[in-house]
């Protein structure tokens, strides 16, 4: 807003000056829009996405129930230098 504001009180010919701001704004609005769109594609995935971890830890659990270990397995220590 600052921007039409600076172009109207020293430009006389402001619709030269805002064509740039415009198209600038609404290339910004598309990549907001597309920003959205795929967030909103992710977020209706999560639901399934959940249902398919928890099938997976139980038959996980299954399998380690059958193998006798009731826990989970150790995972190999990472070491940071």
């Amino acid at each position: 807003m600052k921007a039409i504001e600076r172009t109207h009180a020293h430009d006389r010919h402001p619709t030269a000056s805002l064509a740039g701001e415009v198209e600038r704004l609404r290339a910004q609005n598309a990549m907001l829009l597309a920003a959205i769109a795929s967030a909103n594609a992710a977020m209706s995935a999560a639901p399934s996405w959940h249902e398919m971890h928890r099938t997976a830890q139980k038959m996980l659990r299954t399998a380690l129930n059958e193998a006798g270990t009731g826990s989970r397995p150790h995972l190999p220590q990472r070491r940071l230098a």
